[in-house]
């Protein structure tokens, strides 16, 4: 028995994080191969996985989202059967990757609090599918001065932290500059917190998070048309992230809502 195998050929989803923590390898066994990830992430990892198949047939299906959970090794994708004998074998892998479970498709409902400190009011502008730009995203921009303390909107675990930027404009171009913390919640949803100032943040990767913790200082870094916070909630698809518009607890904190465009809201709890 003749059998061959051909280069892995690794592609990441566009999701504008770099590059994953990640590794796509195979196993020779006594009638083929087994297809294992390494995930070394702090989140689950969706991996799309095209196989392309020479006389080996997959256990465990092709063209499908695959979900390594985090910190794993040597997660079993699927078994690659040889089919003849009499002629040789091979395949190759083309994956795309991103955070969390790209196949999520329900979350429970939750009330956020507002991601700044107790007595502050702030602006939001704009707001779920904007007037001035978030066409098409559930994503809010709270106006406030560099330096306003940013608090978890709620429990996570860190998944990436940019802070090294300083510098912002409000073209597209310096979308490469935004310094944000992302972080995973225990529902499979994230939450980003974008244009952070220089070494802004307070937190690192892998850190455990609770609702309310001051974990960073805003500022007008990266695609930003001045100083502010801009949040979304979103799943990870492969391709892009799909936002949620979320409600949020105000006031006193016993209000629940859904924040509109050219509001003030202020938190007293």
């Amino acid at each position: 028995m003749r059998v061959f195998i051909s280069a892995l050929v690794l592609l990441m989803g566009s999701s504008g994080f770099a590059q994953l923590k990640t590794k796509i390898y195979s196993e020779k066994t006594q009638d083929g191969f087994t297809v294992l990830a390494d995930n070394d992430e702090v989140c689950p990892v969706s991996m799309k996985i095209d196989l392309e198949l020479t006389n080996l047939s997959s256990s465990n299906g092709n063209h499908k989202i695959f979900v390594v959970p985090a910190k794993t090794k040597g997660f079993a994708i699927t078994k690659l059967q040889l089919i003849s004998t009499n002629t040789g074998a091979g395949y190759k892998t083309k994956s795309q990757q991103n955070y969390g479970d790209a196949t999520l498709t329900q979350t429970p409902d939750y009330s956020y609090s507002l991601p700044f400190a107790k007595g502050k009011s702030f602006n939001v502008y704009p707001g779920y599918n904007g007037s001035f730009s978030h066409h098409n995203e559930n994503s809010l921009d709270f106006t406030m001065p560099i330096g306003s303390e940013i608090l978890a909107a709620r429990d996570g675990i860190v998944v990436k932290v940019i802070q090294n930027n300083n510098q912002g404009c409000p073209d597209i171009s310096c979308a490469a500059y935004n310094n944000y913390i992302l972080v995973y919640h225990n529902d499979g949803t994230f939450a980003q917190y974008v244009h952070l100032k220089q070494n802004g943040a307070l937190v690192k990767e892998g850190d455990i998070i609770k609702e309310n913790d001051l974990i960073g200082y805003s500022g007008d870094t990266g695609w930003a048309n001045g100083p502010h916070l801009h949040f979304m909630v979103f799943i990870q698809r492969i391709e892009k992230p799909e936002t949620l518009k979320t409600k949020f607890k105000i006031n006193d904190g016993k209000d629940i809502q859904y924040l509109t465009e050219k509001t003030t809201y202020t938190r007293n709890y």
